[in-house]
């Protein structure tokens, strides 16, 4: 088998890394460019859990993934955390995150869900970005105001237990978004993002 993001030959334990994650999909030396950062925070008062650093290698292989349509990665973010995750989260459906009807044309396919297979979860996309935002182009202050334009798309029937799960939480306002449409007194709610950036301190 070879590595996807290099395309070499992932070795046959050769080394204790190897005996352990025999079934990566990413050789040992792509997946140390990975930076695990596994914690726990809270956001707006919700328990969230974060597996990585936005950087180096997760970085490179989310874009190759997502502004590239490698779709053959989608594996590669949830190792080696698969298990973990589905025991965990055990009895939740993950809700993804949206992205803008722009975004999703241009790409092709809706990225997230595919990143989360593995977890074994009921997956459901109930949400809708209502009107294309470029975040990238707003100051933090305006990108905190945007949770607006997240709705839930209609006639939803949400179960009790809720994963709100993204790809990369950045100021948290699609997120935030997300929640305003739930009624927290329902739902036993808990937040998933693969990484997170670090809003500058000011």
């Amino acid at each position: 088998m070879r590595c996807l993001m290099c395309g070499n030959e992932i070795g046959e334990g050769k080394n204790l890394q190897e005996l352990f994650y025999h079934d990566d999909v990413l050789c040992v030396s792509c997946r140390n460019t990975w930076k695990k950062n596994q914690k726990h925070f809270r956001l707006d008062g919700i328990l969230a859990e974060l597996l990585w650093d936005y950087q180096g290698g997760f970085r490179d292989a989310l874009l190759q993934y997502k502004e590239c349509g490698d779709e053959a990665l989608k594996p590669v973010f949830l190792y080696p955390y698969r298990k973990y995750l589905k025991k965990k989260y055990r009895g939740y459906t993950i809700l993804c995150m949206p992205s803008t009807m722009e975004k999703m044309e241009q790409r092709g396919f809706s990225h997230l869900p595919g990143m989360l297979e593995d977890a074994g979860l009921p997956i459901l996309e109930p949400f809708l970005k209502c009107r294309p935002i470029d975040q990238k182009k707003k100051t933090r202050t305006e990108r905190l105001a945007l949770s607006h334009a997240i709705v839930l798309k209609p006639g939803m029937n949400l179960p009790e237990k809720l994963l709100l799960a993204d790809d990369v939480l950045t100021t948290g306002s699609t997120m935030r978004g997300a929640l305003s449409c739930l009624d927290q007194t329902h739902h036993k709610i808990r937040i998933f993002v693969f990484a997170r950036v670090p809003e500058p301190e000011f």
